[in-house]
């Protein structure tokens, strides 16, 4: 007998685990976007072998319970089967430029705004920071990419583009829940700011985004895409935000 399985039951480990493990996401002993225990720890709890719990751990995902981040773990669904689902997030969105933040806009729904960070890496420059940053394509930069919740529902990946060089300090900031706005005015650059209009188009969520964001391949997402500049006037980085369309609303 492992613990809370019957070895003697007609019914195979893996699916008594999934079972076992549902009921748990039901009942609110795992809440979603929790991560929940890695293979290893599940084979020690249950004593069952790696294999039995990852077909019980891929079942639950292809149930909608569980949903895997490449690279973090696996985590529960936001959007639980049979469950209520979440409420959007609601922002606005104007024409002259007064963006309310991800983190204003979570205050002003009663919600808790979260950033977990993706990768940061540097990459070769972009056509989109061609002219903005000033030194062509063959610049380098810092691609800082991480995920935005509200009260835990993933809600959109900001993928933001820094001149590597004088942004290098990025590469040892603390991402966890904190709003990008205050890393970059705690290290003396000031507050980011718009001066010109961002561009709102839509777009499909792509294979290596969609985990992220705990939606299916091709879901239609807005991308809201920015350019933000310094007090003098100099440009600061080129942000990308891909945003789940169904639980935001832009108020224009």
């Amino acid at each position: 007998m492992t613990q809370g399985l019957d070895e003697g039951s007609s019914i195979p480990l893996y699916a008594q685990l999934r079972e076992l493990l549902k009921g748990q996401i039901r009942e609110g002993a795992f809440v979603p976007g929790e991560r929940i225990p890695s293979e290893d720890k599940l084979n020690g709890m249950y004593g069952v072998s790696r294999i039995t719990v990852r077909r019980a751990l891929q079942e639950l995902v292809e149930e909608g319970y569980l949903v895997k981040c490449p690279g973090k773990g696996t985590y529960v669904s936001e959007r639980i089967p049979g469950m209520s689902a979440q409420s959007k997030v609601r922002a606005k969105f104007t024409q002259n430029n007064d963006v309310q933040s991800f983190t204003e806009a979570c205050e002003s729904n009663n919600q808790r705004a979260g950033a977990h960070l993706i990768s940061i890496e540097e990459v070769d420059g972009i056509d989109e920071a061609r002219d903005f940053f000033g030194f062509g394509s063959e610049g380098r930069l810092l691609r800082v990419l991480r995920i935005r919740t509200a009260d835990r529902t993933p809600i959109m990946v900001e993928e933001n583009y820094f001149p590597a060089g004088e942004y290098g300090f990025l590469r040892k900031a603390d991402f966890e829940d904190t709003s990008l706005y205050d890393i970059i005015a705690a290290s003396g650059h000031g507050d980011p700011m718009l001066t010109e209009p961002c561009a709102l188009d839509l777009e499909k969520a792509p294979a290596d985004l969609a985990p992220y964001l705990d939606v299916p391949v091709g879901e239609p997402l807005f991308c809201l895409v920015g350019r933000y500049f310094d007090a003098d006037g100099s440009a600061m980085y080129l942000g990308k935000q891909h945003i789940v369309g169904t639980r935001y609303t832009f108020r224009i």
